[in-house]
C-alpha cells in the first residue's frame, strides 16, 4: 500500500532543501519552515491534531497508567517578527535526515524532491529565498517524547514545489506572478508525477 502524504502551501523561510545542512546535524539534514496565515492553516492544524490525538489514545490503550502523565504538544506554532510581534501566521517545520543508518549497520542517503511550478527538477545550485511561495509534501509521524511525556507530531519532508520564487538576497517580490508560476531551467528530464495529490505518494520513497 502506497504511503499517503500531506501537501500544503505557504511562504518558505530558511529553506535548506537542495543541499543538506551539516551545521547542527553532522550527517546532514534538509529542512524548511513554512508560514501560513492562521485562518488558512485551520484544516492542516485539525489534520495534525487528529494524528496526535490518535497517538495519545493508542498509548493510553496500551498502558492505561499513562493517562495521567501524558499530554499533547500543540501543532500551532505562532510566528513572530524580529520585534517579537505576532504576524498572524503559523509556522510549520518539515525536515529530513540526509543519511540513515539501519539496524544492520548499512547507511543510505535520501533527499526530498524539489521541482518548479511545471514539475521540472530544480538545480541544486539555485537558492530558494525567504518569502518564496511553495507547496510542501510531508509524511506526518506521531511520537512520544519520554523526557517531557508529551505526544506530538513531526513532519518528514518529502518534496517541495516552488510556485513563485524569491531569489535569495532579493528583498523584492518574486520573479514571476503566481498565476504564471516559476519555471526553472531543468537540469534533467521533467518529473512528471510530482505534486499531483492523488499520485504523489507513489513518486516519493524513503524515510526520515
Amino acid at each position: 500500500m502506497a504511503k499517503q502524504y500531506k501537501v500544503f502551501e505557504g511562504k518558505a523561510m530558511w529553506a535548506k532543501v537542495l543541499k543538506p545542512d551539516t551545521k547542527f546535524v553532522p550527517e546532514g539534514e534538509y529542512s524548511i519552515d513554512v508560514l501560513i496565515p492562521e485562518e488558512k492553516a485551520e484544516e492542516l492544524c485539525e489534520y495534525l491534531e487528529a494524528i496526535v490525538d490518535d497517538k495519545l489514545k493508542e498509548e493510553v490503550k496500551a498502558n492505561p497508567a499513562k493517562a495521567k502523565s501524558l499530554s499533547t504538544r500543540s501543532v500551532r506554532n505562532t510566528h513572530y517578527d524580529q520585534d517579537g510581534n505576532e504576524t498572524g501566521e503559523l509556522m510549520f517545520r518539515a525536515k529530513l535526515k540526509s543519511k540513515i543508518a539501519t539496524r544492520d549497520g548499512r547507511v543510505y542517503e535520501q533527499k526530498p524532491i524539489v521541482v518548479d511550478a511545471k514539475k521540472n527538477p530544480i538545480d541544486e545550485d539555485m537558492a530558494i529565498g525567504n518569502g518564496s511561495t511553495v507547496k510542501v509534501a510531508v509524511e506526518p509521524y506521531a511520537y512520544v517524547m519520554a523526557s517531557t511525556k508529551q505526544v506530538g507530531v513531526t513532519l518528514r519532508l518529502k518534496g517541495v514545489q516552488v510556485i513563485d520564487l524569491v531569489e535569495y538576497g532579493n528583498k523584492g517580490g518574486g520573479m514571476f506572478s503566481e498565476e504564471d508560476g516559476f519555471v526553472a531551467e531543468p537540469p534533467t528530464k521533467a518529473s512528471s508525477e510530482v505534486f499531483d495529490e492523488d499520485d504523489y505518494a507513489e513518486s516519493v520513497e524513503g524515510d526520515f
